[in-house]
């Protein structure tokens, strides 16, 4: 590695479970970067045998000016990791990304930036997925509509400026450490894959008064890694439940009444691709000669998620 700036301040917390060389490849993706974190602390679970090894490789790579640290969990689940990470971080802005991402070289220093602003809380980036096409833009991503709509694929936007939004994708983000470390890691949402976290953290962030900025030029590439099985996103059915429950439950959480029941009669009567209505239903049944087989599994994941915001 040649010379590089370190950002003194900033932590870059990264689950991981059972994907060594991608780890692997992430670590040195930002290290490799014209700027750096002084600090780097890679979350794992207690019994990945392999990952503690790649660890070990990692730590006695060149550059030893960044810290890199590991820590082992024994909770299952995506959040875990993210909290005990959070906990354990010194600097005042943590970075969090997947650990099957490798970052651009400019990649930090964009990330970074719209905090110059002290009412920005959190920061999110461009996410490509290398030899997929990007997905077709629609609506406003990473805004909520006035009827409780979340347009999605924000991570997919280009451009060369900031953008504020409601949330960003949880792959590739930053926050403050003081607001990070007052938010709730809401343990509902630790489910499955924890579809949607994000958002609940993003919209506990906007209820506070902090804004929420999305920099398209913090660019990271997002590979194709090993999953557990319980997490294949081939699928559909699960993932259609996984994505209503929380869905649901987040939306309930945080809207008025009136917006929660605004949110209900769209989300239950119309509806989207994914999260079918029964409007969504009609129009798959008419150009497709027949509803999706995982319609059952969307309306079990919105009544479990209605559920799951009744009981707390």
């Amino acid at each position: 590695m040649g010379e590089r700036a370190i950002k003194s301040g900033v932590t870059v917390i990264i689950p991981t479970y059972r994907r060594p060389e991608a780890l692997a490849a992430c670590v040195c993706s930002i290290l490799d970067g014209a700027s750096q974190p002084s600090e780097i602390i890679v979350v794992g679970r207690r019994d990945d045998k392999e990952t503690e090894q790649a660890v070990s490789r990692l730590q006695v790579l060149p550059g030893g000016e960044i810290q890199l640290r590991s820590l082992w969990v024994t909770a299952a689940g995506h959040i875990p990791p993210i909290e005990a990470g959070v906990r354990a971080a010194s600097g005042d802005i943590f970075v969090i990304v997947d650990d099957d991402i490798t970052a651009e070289v400019d990649w930090l220093e964009h990330l970074l930036s719209p905090f110059s602003d002290p009412k920005v809380g959190v920061a999110g980036g461009r996410v490509v997925v290398p030899g997929q096409p990007p997905p077709k833009l629609k609506g406003q991503p990473g805004r909520i509509s006035w009827y409780g709509k979340s347009w999605g694929n924000v991570a997919s936007m280009n451009g060369n400026v900031p953008v504020d939004v409601e949330s960003v994708m949880e792959c590739n983000w930053a926050w403050r450490r003081e607001l990070l470390a007052s938010l709730i890691f809401d343990p509902v949402l630790n489910f499955d894959d924890a579809s949607m976290y994000g958002l609940d953290l993003c919209l506990q962030a906007g209820e506070r008064g902090y804004r929420i900025v999305y920099e398209p030029r913090a660019l990271v590439h997002h590979h194709v890694a090993p999953r557990a099985p319980e997490l294949d996103r081939a699928d559909r059915s699960r993932r259609s439940f996984s994505y209503c429950r929380n869905y649901t439950y987040i939306m309930l959480k945080h809207f008025t009444f009136s917006r929660r029941l605004i949110f209900l009669g769209w989300w239950f009567l119309v509806g989207e691709r994914g999260g079918w209505g029964a409007g969504a239903v009609v129009a798959d049944t008419l150009v497709r000669g027949r509803a999706q087989r995982h319609v059952a599994s969307a309306f079990r994941g919105k009544i479990e998620g209605m559920r799951l915001w009744l009981r707390g």
